[in-house]
């Protein structure tokens, strides 16, 4: 089996309107539309929308990872002749590249621990032994840090971090896919495969910000959704009854609540929730114009969940939570906190911070272009 590694509630009155703007719609400048309180009802607090923009020398962006606070972002940057690097994007200083593996000219950022300061992602390197495909780690004092590769691995994809940095998680291509463990810089740790005889295979996607729990996929279609204790012991998770294939995208902070995406023989995803008490139980129908729903990140206590939709022409950003169930994200702003973002297009919510306030994704610019956002909600 061949890894990728790489990659509706609207008010029927709205009240006049006025543009509020932070500053010029530039990198980092957060713009939108609040409106209300001008018949007399009580002002709800706007939400922000932030363009974070793209390191100097680069014109697309997509947001992948938020720090727990959600101060910081990384994502993957890519200029006009393809090329991609990852980036950091903080307020103060805005997206900053981090840089390439030693000879390599490429990199994107998969994930980042709470408080920021250390990003997990993939790129290539030309030293021994080389590769289109590893795995790295960054701080700012050390810079992109090559993590080893299972003995004939030659392929890695890291896509998760725990809280602390510590523990990272990811998939290498052996005989096929298999999931592995890293526990900070020491060499990685196997997970298993599943599966029959030689199509057996598994991924590891998240890890919960304590270390607990990490999820993925077993084999996709005779396991399908799959998590790992500490100690590295399995438990399968399964499907959505009636579908085909199934995986798990990611944890909340203890590892209570795994949500993924799990698809029927026709391709419909639908997103969908696990708890141990429940069981795997789907989030419901997609909003009016889509078809499939795929959660991509959930909040420290699993409450809130983002992802997008499908089937409508072009994807769209969604939110969910237990009185809502699915919105675009578009709507949820503008129904729950008068909030409009002129121009643009969300295209795809891949993050959300731990106190479920701030998301991060990326979408189709005024200008046409791809580019990262930042979506702040009001306490």
């Amino acid at each position: 089996m061949a890894m990728s590694l790489f990659f509706h509630s609207v008010p029927p009155f709205v009240p006049r309107c006025r543009l509020m703007t932070l500053a010029a719609l530039t990198i980092a400048a957060p713009v939108f539309v609040a409106c209300g309180g001008d018949d007399g009802q009580e002002a709800v607090p706007p939400a922000t929308f932030t363009s974070l923009g793209a390191p100097t020398g680069y014109t697309n962006s997509a947001a992948m990872a938020v720090s727990a606070d959600g101060s910081i972002v990384v994502g993957t940057a890519t200029n006009s002749a393809g090329d991609r690097q990852a980036f950091r994007w903080s307020e103060k200083l805005g997206p900053i590249g981090l840089g390439f593996m030693p000879g390599g000219t490429h990199s994107a950022a998969t994930a980042v621990s709470a408080d920021g300061s250390v990003v997990v992602g993939i790129g290539d390197s030309t030293t021994e032994p080389a590769t289109p495909a590893g795995l790295f780690r960054w701080t700012n004092t050390s810079g992109v840090v090559r993590l080893s590769s299972p003995l004939g691995a030659y392929l890695c994809s890291g896509s998760g971090i725990s809280g602390d940095g510590m523990i990272v998680v990811g998939t290498c291509l052996t005989i096929n896919s298999e999931a592995f463990r890293w526990n900070a810089l020491a060499p990685p740790i196997s997970l298993g495969r599943f599966g029959g005889g030689s199509n057996q295979t598994s991924s590891a996607v998240a890890v919960s910000k304590d270390g607990s729990t990490i999820v993925g996929t077993g084999h996709p279609v005779l396991t399908g959704a799959l998590l790992w204790d500490s100690d590295g012991s399995p438990t399968v998770l399964g499907m959505l009854v009636g579908d085909a294939t199934s995986s798990a995208r990611a944890v909340s902070r203890d590892g209570a609540v795994v949500v993924g995406t799990s698809i029927d023989n026709s391709q419909v995803a639908r997103a969908f929730r696990w708890t141990q008490a429940k069981g795997m139980t789907a989030l419901g129908s997609a909003p009016p114009g889509f078809n499939g729903t795929f959660a991509t990140g959930i909040s420290g206590v699993g409450s809130i969940v983002v992802g997008y939709g499908t089937g409508s022409g072009t994807d769209a950003a969604l939110i969910w939570d237990s009185k809502h169930a699915w919105r675009t994200l578009a709507d949820a702003l503008e129904a729950d906190f008068k909030t409009v973002v002129p121009g643009w297009k969300l295209t795809r919510a891949m993050a959300i911070s731990d106190d479920g306030r701030t998301i991060v994704g990326y979408g189709v610019n005024p200008g046409g272009q791809t580019e990262a956002w930042l979506v702040r909600l009001p306490r």
